[in-house]
């Protein structure tokens, strides 16, 4: 499991740009923490590089 910052840095793609992607729908992610911090798995990664 990665956080929203180190599948930005992987990616390139900015955190709030991130965020917008789970609040449309378009990327969420695999679990949010009882802290609130989005947790991305490979599957994600995937979806997102296609």
């Amino acid at each position: 499991m990665r956080t929203v910052k180190e599948v930005s840095k992987l990616t390139g793609v900015s955190v709030r740009t991130m965020h917008h992607y789970d609040a449309i729908g378009l990327l969420k992610p695999a679990k949010v923490t009882a802290a609130g911090y989005r947790m991305y798995d490979d599957i994600a990664l995937c979806r997102l590089s296609i």
